[in-house]
Order: structure tokens, then C-alpha cells, then sequence
């Protein structure tokens, strides 16, 4: 299998826009500034240049443009909307929740919307409340939707190319917080499974589950974590709708302890579902209550000295597990400027 050396996050996504739309010539691409240079934060460079006929920069009007894509969906195309920031994508709810989710419900089943909402995520420095919101559990509370968030370059670009094959409306959620790591990626076109979850790291202590850019500081927490005899077993739960809560369900039976970690708000998070799930399953015999670590039920402040303590850290998943297992405080120090508020040069390695 070849690879790319380094391919980023935003480079992944960019080589499966660029392959997918060479082989599928129903594939378009729209959205504000998409045709730009550098596009869509780069995920969109030199598209237009390449496909000059199917990327559409559009005007400040979410609404009219998205409810546009979900028509030609509806009629056989395969649009591909972006929108750069999860609010702007507010303005295009009912077309993506109410008709986009249920058309082919409605219609008795045998007529597909095949749709990809790709939107840009949570956190980034100083974007304040109303740019930094991530919203998981807006998206993954209606069926009818496949949602999913990709948590390394690698993921990033087989699940794009799934979601671009896939006959249903999908809503791919970017966290901006994952463009810059990188990781060696295979230069074929593969596919990876929109409905599962991936075991990263095997364990039989504790089971720790996140999603997106939370998977990176759970790897970097599971590191320390295992240096001092904790074996975790990390879960990457890659799909928010539907949920593989079965994959969860195995390994807490196996470890007996459950850790949820969440880089937005603790109120109606996905960590609240998994360990909603968790407890209500016949089996379940759990050592310790679980723990869910999530940032404050307040809007993210714009102030650096204010997200000093606004957004989970590694440096919490460890702090927890250590309560979790009934061991002494420890002194872990404060984290850097860089590591709280510059978007991460994090590199996977090939394992994850």
C-alpha cells in the first residue's frame, strides 16, 4: 500500500474531494468561497482550476443554496455543500433536518438524497462564542442522517470517500482543531465504514471513549496512562448517528470503568448518551460510577485567559482515571500556551 508522507488533515480531505470527483461525475462541490485559491480552509484548492463546470463559490445565502443541493440530490446529482463555520450552517437547518432527513422516508423508501454536508467545527484561538460551537448533538439526534467526525487525516479522507459513494445524506463534521496534524496516508482510494466504531488502542482497565479532535488528547493522556500501569482501551466512536453503542458495550463489560471525553459543552453531549446506553444494557457491572469530562455549560470566551480553563485537557482524562482508580492526586503541571490555544502540529502514528 503506498503513502503520502505528513498528508494533513486538510490535504486528506482535498485528495478525496479530488479522486472521488474524477471518478463520479455527478460530484459538485458549493459553498462560499470554495473556488477560492485556498478554498475551504485548503480543502477545496485548485478544484476549481480541475473542474471548472462543478465547483460553485456562492452567495452569503445558506439557506437558498443548501435547499438548492438537496434538490439536485433528490434528482441524482451528488452535491457536496461546505459550509466554513457550523453556524452559518444554522441558516440552513430545515433543508438539511427536515427534508434531507426524512425525504426518503417520506417517499417509501426508494428515493435516495445523496448529500454531503461537509461543516467546519469547534475550536479555534479567539473565535469566541458565536464561531467555536460544534453542536454534535444537534446533528446526531435526527435519523435520517448519517453523521460523522473524523479524527485523523487518515479517517478524514476514507470516510469522505464512503460518504461520497454513500446513497443517504451525511453530514461530516470537521473539527478546525485537526487541519494541521498529519499522518501517513495511503494514496489508493479506500473506503472506511461510516456506521463503526474503531478501537484504537486495546485495553482492560478502563474503557475511554471520544470522537473528532478529543481522540488526539485521549491518545496523548493513554501514553502517561499506560507509563504508570493503566491500559486503557481507547474508542474512537467515528459515527454519532447511528451509534455503535455494541463496540462500547464489549469493552466495558471486558474493563468495568467508563470515561467519556467531550470538547463541548457537558449539557445533552454525546458522552451523556454513551453513558445513558452504557447503563441501561442488561449486562451491565460497572466497578465505578462513569465519568463524563466536557467543557463548561457556558459560551466559550474569547479571552485566552479565559479558555485557559475552558476546553478538557489530557491533563483532566488523567487526573480522573487516577480518581477513578483510587489513586493519589498528582501533579501533572500546567500545559503551555501553544499546547491550550495554537491549533496542534500532532502527528498520528501509523498504528492509530
Amino acid at each position: 500500500m503506498s503513502t503520502h508522507n505528513n498528508l494533513s488533515y486538510t490535504d486528506a480531505i482535498k485528495e478525496s474531494m479530488l479522486r472521488s470527483m474524477e471518478l463520479d461525475d455527478n460530484i459538485f462541490i458549493v459553498g462560499l468561497g470554495v473556488s477560492y485559491p485556498n478554498g475551504a480552509d485548503g480543502t477545496t484548492k485548485g478544484l476549481k482550476e480541475r473542474f471548472a463546470d462543478r465547483v460553485f463559490d456562492t452567495p452569503v445565502s445558506e439557506a437558498a443554496v443548501t435547499g438548492a443541493a438537496v434538490g439536485a440530490a433528490i434528482r441524482g446529482k451528488h452535491p457536496v455543500v461546505h459550509h466554513g463555520r457550523v453556524e452559518f450552517a444554522l441558516l440552513a437547518m430545515d433543508s438539511i433536518l427536515t427534508q434531507a432527513a426524512k425525504w426518503n422516508y417520506m417517499f417509501g423508501g426508494d428515493n435516495p438524497v445523496p448529500i454531503v454536508f461537509r461543516i467546519a467545527v469547534g475550536r479555534q484561538w479567539g473565535n469566541g462564542p458565536q464561531h467555536t460551537q460544534a453542536l454534535y448533538s444537534l446533528f446526531g439526534a435526527v435519523p435520517g442522517l448519517k453523521v460523522v467526525v473524523p479524527s485523523t487525516p487518515r479517517q478524514a479522507k476514507g470516510l469522505l470517500n464512503s460518504a461520497l459513494k454513500d446513497k443517504n445524506p451525511v453530514v461530516y463534521l470537521e473539527p478546525r482543531w485537526l487541519y494541521g496534524t498529519r499522518q501517513n496516508v495511503s494514496a489508493d482510494h479506500y473506503f472506511d465504514e461510516l456506521a463503526k466504531a474503531r478501537i484504537v488502542k486495546s485495553g482492560t482497565d478502563v474503557t475511554i471513549v471520544s470522537y473528532g479532535d478529543g481522540v488526539m488528547d485521549v491518545l496523548k493522556a493513554d501514553q502517561f496512562l499506560r507509563e504508570n500501569n493503566i491500559n486503557a482501551e481507547v474508542i474512537d466512536l467515528v459515527s454519532l448517528q447511528p451509534m455503535d453503542h455494541e463496540t462500547i458495550a464489549r469493552s466495558v463489560k471486558k474493563t468495568g470503568r467508563l470515561v467519556t471525553f467531550d470538547t463541548t459543552h457537558g449539557c445533552f453531549c454525546v458522552g451523556s448518551e454513551i453513558i445513558a446506553k452504557v447503563c441501561q444494557s442488561d449486562f451491565c457491572a460497572l466497578k465505578a460510577a462513569p465519568v463524563s469530562i466536557a467543557c463548561p455549560n457556558v459560551p466559550c470566551p474569547t479571552s485566552t485567559a479565559l479558555t485557559d480553563h475552558f476546553y478538557p485537557t489530557k491533563n483532566d482524562i488523567i487526573r480522573s482515571v487516577y480518581v477513578l482508580f483510587g489513586r493519589p492526586a498528582i501533579d501533572l503541571g500546567r500545559l503551555s500556551f501553544e499546547e491550550l490555544h495554537l491549533s496542534p502540529k500532532f502527528e498520528f502514528s501509523d498504528a492509530v
